[in-house]
């Protein structure tokens, strides 16, 4: 199947389109990073007024890498690196070593939040059209 356009997969995102045609898009967007990169931002640029349908939600996690929603767990390593960095002062013998291991519980913290995987995720798309684009002015040269 072809990549549907923008105003289809508005449609999808609106709710607005048969069963039949409903199955077909999430099909499609279950095989095509493009089209779910597009639906994400198009749901995202619409704000948090409506409800993001449930498959494309799915998708969307299984593309960052989420399981099921948590409380939060990558807060264990903010907190370890709070402690941690309050130890470095409280034991000032060890202060390059408790700031180092903060620095590195802090840096796992970030790394592990919901947003920097959106930005990988994004850089990914990007790096994918970039290859996309190429290719086509390679095919037509």
């Amino acid at each position: 199947m072809d990549c549907p356009n923008e105003k289809i997969l508005s449609s999808y995102l609106d709710e607005r389109l048969p069963e039949g045609e409903r199955s077909k898009i999430e099909s499609h967007i279950s095989e095509c990073n493009r089209c779910l990169d597009f639906l994400l931002v198009s749901f995202e640029a619409q704000g948090k007024k409506r409800k993001c349908p449930a498959l494309l939600k799915e998708k969307i996690r299984k593309r960052m890498g989420l399981k099921e929603k948590k409380k939060r767990p990558e807060l264990k390593w903010l907190f370890g690196a709070i402690a941690l960095f309050i130890l470095s002062f409280v034991f000032k013998r060890f202060f390059l070593q408790f700031l180092t291991a903060s620095a590195i519980l802090g840096f796992k913290w970030v790394m592990e939040g919901e947003a920097a995987r959106r930005v990988v995720m994004i850089f990914k798309g990007i790096e994918a059209k970039e290859k996309d684009t190429e290719a086509k002015r390679v095919h037509h040269s």
